[in-house]
């Protein structure tokens, strides 16, 4: 067993691995990852136990499970390559979540973001700067400075494998360790002697000439395999396909928000060559069009993808097989993480219903052993009561399943290995883990009737920017639903901003119910929350204070009754700093403040940005069950679905082909439907313009991918045109 830590955060990621004496000899053979053993803590804080790793060559994962249970901290620990037993030569790359500071260090503080982007690919800079540096060695007609080139790029490399070395030598112990740092030690004499030959210009080479064309020719054919010639268009396509304007891609990198600073990010991993990239919620701050073109182009990709998304139906499009990380173990599954829900479900059904049939025989068995010690007594029979003791003999011993997990019939001597009281297995059920549980108090029904807000005509603009909204009408009614989809700025949370009274209308007129209340979430909710003055106070602490300064003051067991109700109770609420809360925790947190005095119309902005899966899901139920109004302004075509259209829980997953396939749909997701529900209706914000779609979500997917179809065929007659 070997060792690793990370020290450069606070608390340490420590990872282990079961590795035998032969493994090193077959690191660099293979792009495959496959580890036993491994274990994973942060902190105090066991995060994976004893589990396996693997990673087949070219296959697209889904990494599942529920916030806080370490499936950041694993992408972290391949990325940093802190598990013993991951290749040396292994190229593995990481978009995370935390991607809104940008160094521009080394370029200038007016770098483009195109130049940016490329710049990124280290190993490209690295293989350019060596071939200008051996270039210039090679047609120099002095041989000291050739020599000195030579040995400027001999010691950079030669720094880069003690580096290396270094960081093996840190995780790892026993034998392997002693031979580590007895590499290590070797590393450090290679590189004081090539410091010491480059300070006094020592010219040991006789044929240093031949030398640098050698490296040269290396070098080159490096560049080659990397695509360096392609590296500037590749990296446009990629921008553009992330929503970039050309303004934006040639404009300085310094300007961009955080929302494109994290694009930024992930077209430069996209762009950067990789055996493994790791991706940790790409579809955050994505609008859909970008998101459409992600998943074509993550399912293009030939390299092996692991990736987290709070987007399922994003998810569930991109990938072929799923790794759920719960209870501390990683369990494999060949499929989407939407095939593994109904594969558990269906078999689950199967146990249960097995189980029902299995109690019904024993107790028609013990009823039959009674009546047979009863007979037996009576007639003083022994074939009966030797057959009563018969059957007791098989309930006691011999009960259980008759169906190996393969659905063959059981056999003791293969299908039970071990020690066991009995001699068939139990039925197992898996009750997985307990579902999430999310209660939104629902407003007093209003006593005047009335809509809740009408927008006649409305227009908006900026003084600098010229028009934002023009001529937009759409009315909300007591207990509708209402949906605003688009591209990032276009308008929305300009719209939102209408609605809340923020903004007045340039032209038009607003019309707002007299007994109107409004609950906004924000997209920039949970960033408030994340503020560094805060970062020591509990979210009971700061829900108490928020209703303090509304001079509405709230009684502690109360506070404590409105966050338990969205997760967050006990010490989570009183003792956890805001600081340690995840994304999701903290979304609960502002939901609770916008609910606990029930508003007639839930205003919600990009509110599923931060949360898991399983919490999304809940919250959606929850949101089906509000008899207030709800105006959502979201990305995520499932959730609009569920909220907005009245979709079920599984139904809302379906685009295309598979809509309207409700075949996996629960007894209990059935039947759900939205509670206020007099109107539904779903527009696209674009242009400045608010166009009701007939066909709700649906319909805006399919003018997306026309567009991205339209933009495809017209780079690829852009592209013959050129190579004509």
């Amino acid at each position: 067993m070997s060792k690793s830590t990370i020290t450069s955060k606070i608390p340490k990621i420590i990872a282990t691995s079961q590795q035998s004496r032969f493994h090193s000899e077959t690191l660099d053979t293979t792009t495959e990852v496959d580890l036993k053993g491994v274990n994973i803590s942060i902190g105090d804080r066991e995060l994976i136990s004893d589990s396996k790793l693997r990673f087949k060559a070219g296959i697209r994962y889904a990494l599942v499970g529920r916030n806080g249970t370490g499936k950041s901290t694993l992408l972290e620990a391949l990325a940093e390559k802190l598990i013993p037993g991951l290749g040396k030569a292994l190229r593995i790359v990481l978009v995370s979540q935390v991607t809104d500071t940008i160094r521009i260090v080394g370029h200038g503080e007016e770098i483009s973001v195109l130049e940016h982007v490329i710049h990124g690919d280290v190993e490209r800079e690295k293989a350019i700067h060596e071939f200008n540096l051996l270039t210039k060695a090679v047609d120099s007609s002095s041989v000291s400075e050739t020599q000195r080139i030579v040995s400027e790029i001999t010691l950079a490399r030669l720094v880069a494998e003690l580096a290396d070395a270094r960081k093996v030598a840190s995780r790892t112990s026993g034998a392997r360790g002693k031979k580590a740092r007895d590499e290590e030690i070797k590393a450090e004499a290679r590189v004081k002697k090539a410091e010491e030959d480059l300070a006094q210009n020592v010219q040991e080479d006789t044929d240093v000439v031949r030398r640098a064309a050698d490296m040269l020719t290396e070098v080159t054919t490096n560049l080659e395999l990397l695509d360096v010639s392609t590296t500037e268009p590749r990296a446009a396509s990629i921008l553009v396909g992330l929503g970039f304007s050309t303004e934006m891609i040639n404009g300085p990198v310094k300007a961009l928000s955080g929302g494109w600073r994290s694009r930024c990010a992930l077209a430069t991993s996209l762009l950067v060559q990789s055996d493994v990239l790791l991706l940790d919620e790409p579809s955050n701050f994505l609008d859909l069009e970008a998101t459409l073109w992600l998943e074509q182009y993550l399912i293009n990709q030939e390299r092996t993808l692991v990736i987290t998304s709070h987007d399922q139906v994003f998810l569930n499009s991109v990938v072929e097989e799923t790794i759920l990380l719960r209870d501390k173990t990683l369990r494999y599954f060949e499929g989407t993480p939407r095939a593994y829900e109904l594969d558990e479900k269906k078999k689950r059904k199967t146990a249960i219903k097995s189980q029902n049939a299995l109690d019904k025989r024993k107790e028609h068995i013990e009823r039959s052993i009674q009546q047979g010690r009863a007979a037996a007594k009576q007639s003083g029979d022994d074939n009966k009561l030797r057959m009563a003791k018969s059957r007791q003999k098989k309930l006691d011993e011999r009960w259980g399943t008759e169906v190996s997990a393969k659905g063959t019939r059981f056999k003791l001597n293969r299908d039970l290995a071990g020690y066991h009281l009995s001699n068939r297995a139990e039925i197992e059920i898996d009750e997985g883990e307990p579902p999430v549980r999310i209660v939104l108090p629902s407003p007093d029904k209003l006593r005047t009737i009335g809509d809740l807000i009408h927008f006649d005509n409305v227009s908006f603009s900026y003084r600098r920017q010229g028009a934002k909204l023009e001529g937009v009408t759409f009315t909300v009614g007591q207990g509708g639903r209402c949906a605003f989809v688009g591209a990032n700025g276009q308008g929305k949370s300009t719209l939102a901003k209408l609605i809340m009274g923020e903004l007045s209308p340039s032209k038009g007129v607003i019309v707002r119910h007299p007994s109107l209340k409004i609950g906004y979430f924000t997209q920039h909710s949970v960033e408030e929350l994340s503020n560094e003055s805060l970062k020591t106070t509990t979210a009971l602490k700061y829900f108490l204070d928020h209703f303090d300064k509304l001079g509405d003051p709230v009684q502690d067991p109360e506070a404590r009754a409105c966050l338990g109700t969205l997760g967050l109770s006990g010490k989570v609420a009183s003792d956890t700093p805001l600081a340690a809360l995840s994304g999701g925790q903290k979304v609960r947190l502002a939901i609770a403040l916008i609910i606990f005095r029930p508003p007639t119309l839930l205003l919600l902005d990009e509110i599923t940005t931060h949360v898991d899966a399983p919490t999304i899901r809940a919250l959606a139920k929850a949101l089906k069950k509000f008899t207030g109004a709800i105006v959502l302004m979201t990305h995520d075509r499932w959730f609009s679905r569920a909220v907005v259209e009245g979709c079920s829980i599984s139904s809302a997953q379906a685009f295309g082909d598979d809509e309207g396939d409700e075949t996996d749909i629960s007894d209990e997701e059935s039947d759900e439907e939205i509670e206020g529900g007099q109107t539904a209706k779903t527009y696209m914000v674009s242009g400045g313009k608010v166009k009701l779609l007939e066909n709700g979500m649906s319909q805006y997917v399919a003018l997306v991918e026309r567009k991205l179809e339209r933009r495809k065929r017209a780079a690829a007659a852009e592209a013959a045109k050129k190579k004509g």
